[in-house]
């Protein structure tokens, strides 16, 4: 078995960098963040794991769209980035996203990054490898 991961974030053309939400994000731009979120995707890719990246939008499809992903496959890491988690506007939606995938994946583990740049260390935080057949405990 190779360990699956859905990484889920906003998608950087939704989002308005200069407005005080995403101050924090100092230097971020579309550019920078679809960059940190491909060259993530490839870093997980390289160490071993099977990733599928969704970019959502603030919340009017965000919960569909996930839904439908988890509802059809099987993830065994849901990492959810830090637009959605750290910005104080997006709380409703976050925890959609977190009640949503408990209930449809309870086995799933929960990954969240330090910074745009994730990096395979922080999946493997729960998996001791991109073959594990269950998370550590």
């Amino acid at each position: 078995m190779t360990v699956k991961v859905l990484q889920t974030g906003l998608d950087p053309d939704l989002i308005d960098f200069t407005s005080p939400d995403f101050a924090q994000f100092e230097g971020l731009t579309p550019d920078a963040l679809r960059k940190a979120n491909d060259d993530n995707v490839a870093a997980l890719r390289a160490a071993g794991f099977d990733v599928d990246n969704i970019l959502i939008d603030f919340g009017e499809t965000a919960v569909d769209v996930i839904r439908d992903a988890i509802t059809t496959t099987r993830y065994d890491a849901v990492l959810i980035g830090a637009g959605v988690r750290l910005v104080a506007r997006n709380t409703l939606l976050f925890e959609s996203l977190v009640n949503l995938v408990h209930a449809e994946l309870p086995s799933a583990r929960f990954v969240f990054n330090y910074a745009p740049q994730s990096t395979p260390d922080d999946i493997f935080r729960w998996f001791d490898s991109p073959h594990a057949t269950e998370p550590k405990k």
